[in-house]
């Protein structure tokens, strides 16, 4: 019978490079020990935990676990632990913080963001290892995946409108307290994911869930939001203005209940709550900051850009020549570049409209093809053209290119034009880029299509221009703008298309 499992035994460690096993920083003698604890069960199932884990992990992700792995091993001994079974996760958390607590181990632990400057609390590390190793034990669950409280999203079974740069795998219902509503509010998610964004069903679901909270609070005998009368919403307006401070303004938020609890009342033929809210209940449009950068600003963001990773820094260059939003912008395809008509377009696949193709300069063509060369030495051929450096089937990842750069800003000290550490947001450079339409005279609708935007509704936040112009000297104003940006990384000494 295995007693020790060492870490020169597991997968990972025999198919990890030099490298890699150099990263460990420790013996690979070390080892997971199974002796000593409180029965069969216990051992079998920490012994095939580490097994999986050995599988899965970098080495040096294996001997940073020993320690968890040693904390949990002691307390199921002391406490005596003889059957470990995911229904009792709760409990067994619970006793873990008890013996963590007799023990002098913090609770929780302090963690710096540098993005952010902050230190925030999270969970301890031997909770979130204990977790992950009930999560293992968790039984196979054979209902339906719509009928589960937690929806793994690749298993829903039909194609989810939502953007690769965004890792969401999950949806969760277990915060709607009340069983009825939970299940009413599944059916109503379901129908919605089949046409529309994710994003727009995870606002739908944080919506219900604080609306939920409440009715358990404060109308503990509602179980079903079929029972829900027009008092119950006037009360929970009056709630939000009065009690309720999560929130400067809850008009989306509101509407986003709204178009759940309609959605119920249609599923489940109850013609009365298509008329709980009216167009009073929602709070006027917040004014809205539609914030600009001016061209030194850019210059002087651009110039430290210039100095991180290349692939990153072609990113986002490309990103600002374009005018896309970010998602447009990192999944960008491969062969998205194409040439007809004596000049080059790029291909913008998006999920808020129809893909269209964009016409741009010869430079800005150029620094794409460099990008997708760059990509095809390293990773072959792929789908995108900036990829994630573990997995090159997906694209970069939103959250990380907004904490490289936050983290940039801050240890670079980078300054706006009033002294302030600057405010990034990789929207801000799809502002300034309308900006710059509206300052040479396009028109409207052109300014609307070169942005990816249906209609002209939001055009007038560009500084709405009514100057006409004939579509050849747009195309020369829209080459003119190509070459103004382009200005921003002139003279950067080295830089390469």
């Amino acid at each position: 019978m295995t007693e020790r499992i060492h870490i020169y035994e597991l997968e990972c460690y025999k198919l990890a490079t030099e490298e890699k096993r150099a990263k460990m920083n420790s013996s690979e003698k070390r080892y997971f020990n199974l002796e000593g604890l409180p029965s069969e069960q216990i051992r079998e199932i920490l012994e095939e935990f580490v097994w999986e884990r050995g599988r899965i992990l970098a080495p040096s992700s294996m001997v940073s676990e020993l320690i968890y792995y040693n904390n949990i091993r002691n307390f199921l001994i002391e406490k005596n632990i003889k059957e470990l079974h995911y229904v009792n996760r709760e409990k067994i958390i619970l006793l873990l913080k008890g013996w963590m607590l007799e023990r002098g181990y913090a609770l929780t632990s302090k963690k710096y963001r540098p993005a952010y400057d902050t230190m925030v609390d999270e969970t301890s590390g031997i909770e979130k290892y204990m977790k992950k190793l009930l999560r293992f034990i968790k039984p196979e669950d054979y209902q339906e995946e719509q009928e589960k409280d937690i929806w793994e999203l690749k298993k829903i079974g039909f194609q989810i409108k939502d953007s690769p740069i965004r890792n969401v795998e999950t949806i969760n219902f277990t915060h709607i307290l009340q069983e009825d509503i939970r299940t009413e509010v599944k059916r109503a998610v379901y129908l919605q994911l089949k046409y529309v964004a994710l994003g727009t069903v995870l606002s739908e679901m944080t919506a219900t869930n604080r609306f939920t909270k409440y009715l358990a609070k404060k109308y503990p005998k509602i179980l079903s939001l079929q029972d829900l009368e027009r008092e119950h919403i006037e009360n929970y307006l009056v709630y939000l203005q009065t009690e309720d401070k999560g929130r400067k303004n809850y008009r989306s938020d509101l509407y986003a209940l709204r178009r759940v609890i309609q959605k119920v009342g249609k599923i489940y033929e109850r013609e009365h709550m298509e008329s709980l809210f009216i167009n009073t209940d929602f709070p006027s449009t917040p004014r809205y900051a539609f914030s600009f950068r001016t061209d030194a600003e850019i210059k002087r963001l651009n110039a430290f850009i210039f100095n991180m990773d290349e692939q990153i820094s072609r990113c986002l260059i490309i990103h600002q020549l374009l005018g896309t939003r970010i998602s447009e912008t990192l999944t960008l395809k491969t062969d998205c570049v194409s040439f007809k008509e004596e000049r080059y377009f790029v291909r913008i696949d998006t999920i808020k409209s129809t893909t269209y193709d964009k016409p741009v300069s010869e430079e800005l063509a150029t620094l794409i093809f460099a990008a997708i060369e760059y990509t095809r030495e390293r990773y072959g051929e792929t789908k995108y053209i900036f990829v994630h450096a573990k997995d090159s089937t997906k694209p970069y990842q939103y959250s990380m290119i907004q904490n490289r750069i936050m983290v940039m800003i801050r240890q670079k000290d980078i300054r706006d034009d009033h002294g302030e550490l600057l405010k990034f947001g990789t929207h801000i450079y799809r502002h300034s880029y309308g900006k710059k339409l509206t300052e040479m005279h396009v028109e409207d609708w052109m300014i609307a299509r070169l942005l990816g935007h249906k209609t002209l509704r939001t055009v007038h936040h560009y500084r709405r221009i009514g100057n006409k112009m004939m579509a050849d000297e747009t195309r020369k104003s829209r080459e003119k703008m190509d070459m103004i940006l382009l200005q921003v990384i002139e003279g950067w000494e080295g830089y390469e298309l």
